[in-house]
């Protein structure tokens, strides 16, 4: 049977992510410039937990987005042969600014990151399209970006850049030349293992480049200590101490740390509570059976859909007496591309749907409810509510959210989550959650037996352990707890 697991090679409460009073920082903390590919114009996200830095700190905070710029000026990805520089002063406390770029470099930028990137770092270089022009593209945008955030900075010294994934790895250098300017970036996906990157023809530039920051942070031990690893290997060097995390290159120490994202979690309970009429409609809106099986998905590779349908198919096959007593929801949302493999791979999907549909169908009754829509989050909440079991099984992510929204919004301390040794997440969660292996389909097959057959209270006892971890790292507390680590180092300097 799928097994919960104490730990996965990492404490799930790391020792920086201790609550830290705001208070404490206000005398030390510089000005703070946030620079994202996507910025904050949806709920949720780095911003909840800045804006109330602004508030208790009184500091300036001035950030630099491609896209999902709120308030009046939002956009979407640039689509003029040239986008204005835009400035949105003093909106919910920040200031927020679109760099100009010219079309056809974004274009190829987003190349590189579709094809090239995404691929490469979810260990997938099987899919990886290198193109020299394109990485030309991505080096330039890289630099747009750095060049005006030194502009909005020249105002305030010292300055904190915080930088934001990996569609800005060139981003670091170009700033930690200039004097005033503390680059910090945290890194959203996952980082190979050093095998599967440090044949990569970039891979030295892009390494060396996220080396020029003072502090760089993953959301779990294992993806920092690949980037350690991978250090070692792609520069020599480099003196790279695992121990303490640190290391030493052309006369600069990088500083790396394991700290998983947190969650708003009063924003989820509060939309728990307030959708719950909504929850108790869906058995009726949808011909629901008794008991259901959700998962929650983009339509990538990376998420393991084909995987976790595989082991569905195959809880099917060997537990008839299930067939009509619940349904498995699928959420998903299209790739956010055009990429061919991600199209290749969605119809790949729907195909095995169709299939499983048609092979286990009885009169009106069929396993899978598709719904291929995008959902916000009061829709979404309702969904969590109505969900016997949260079925997420990434083959690789940088975090996963989903389960720890659907940890959230679980007031009632029911349901179960099911979840792939390979999410982000599991270390945090493997207190509660059903882990497995996602290449192992008899073990997803064994977890949906156990979700579906699990008694009230040993779903409660699972819960509450995975509610306090949850509630204990919240997003404000993961945002403080950064900015506090940055200070320091900077105050040791």
């Amino acid at each position: 049977m799928a097994t919960t697991q104490a730990h996965l090679n990492e404490s799930p409460n790391p020792p920086l992510l201790s609550h830290i009073n705001a208070a404490e920082l206000k005398p030390y903390l510089p000005a703070l410039t946030v620079i994202s590919f996507r910025g904050p114009g949806q709920a949720g996200g780095v911003s909840k937990a800045l804006e109330p830095l602004v508030r208790q700190l009184e500091t300036k905070i001035n950030w630099l987005a491609l896209s999902d710029i709120p308030g009046p000026a939002k956009a979407e990805a640039p689509s003029q042969a040239a986008m204005p520089r835009q400035v949105i002063a003093s909106f919910n406390g920040f200031s927020y600014i679109k760099p100009s770029v010219p079309t056809n470099l974004f274009e190829r930028h987003n190349q590189v990151v579709n094809s090239y990137l995404w691929p490469l770092l979810h260990g997938r270089t099987d899919l990886a399209q290198f193109n020299r022009e394109s990485w030309q593209g991505f080096r330039q945008l890289n630099e747009i970006v750095a060049n005006e955030a030194l502009a909005a900075s020249t105002q305030s010294f010292p300055t904190i850049a915080w930088i934001h994934d990996y569609q800005l790895a060139l981003v670091a250098p170009h700033l930690s030349a200039e004097a005033g300017i503390i680059p910090c970036q945290f890194w959203h996906v996952p980082w190979p293992k050093p095998e599967q990157f440090a044949e990569a023809i970039v891979a030295e530039e892009l390494v060396g480049a996220l080396l020029s920051n003072h502090l760089l942070g993953f959301h779990t031990t294992e993806y920092a200590t690949n980037f350690l690893n991978t250090v070692q290997v792609v520069i020599p060097q480099a003196e790279v101490d695992l121990l303490k995390m640190q290391v030493k290159y052309n006369g600069h120490l990088t500083n790396v740390v394991a700290m998983p994202l947190g969650l708003d979690f009063a924003y989820w309970e509060r939309l728990s509570m307030a959708n719950r009429p909504k929850a108790a409609a869906m058995n009726k809106k949808y011909r629901l059976a008794n008991q259901v099986l959700l998962g929650v998905d983009r339509l990538d590779y990376a998420k393991g859909l084909l995987e976790k349908l595989a082991g569905l198919e195959l809880f099917l096959h060997n537990n008839s007496q299930w067939h009509r007593r619940f349904h498995f929801v699928q959420i998903v949302q299209n790739p956010l591309t055009s990429d061919k493999a991600l199209i290749e791979y969605q119809q790949q999907v729907e195909a095995k749907v169709k299939e499983i549909n048609e092979r286990y169908h009885l009169d009106d009754w069929e396993p899978i409810v598709w719904l291929n829509e995008h959902l916000d989050h009061s829709e979404l909440a309702a969904w969590y509510l109505a969900a016997d079991a949260l079925v997420t099984t990434p083959v690789r992510d940088g975090l996963n959210l989903i389960a720890k929204e659907y940890v959230a919004c679980r007031t009632d301390e029911q349901g179960a989550v099911i979840l792939s040794k390979t999410a982000g997440c599991a270390a945090e969660l493997s207190p509660g959650a059903l882990l497995v292996d996602v290449d192992n389909p008899y073990q997803i097959a064994e977890a949906f037996a156990e979700a579906l057959s699990m008694a009230a209270e040993e779903k409660r006892r699972r819960m509450i352990a995975m509610r306090h971890i949850i509630g204990w790292n919240q997003l404000h507390d993961w945002a403080l707890a950064f900015l506090h680590q940055a200070v320091n180092l900077n105050s040791r300097t």
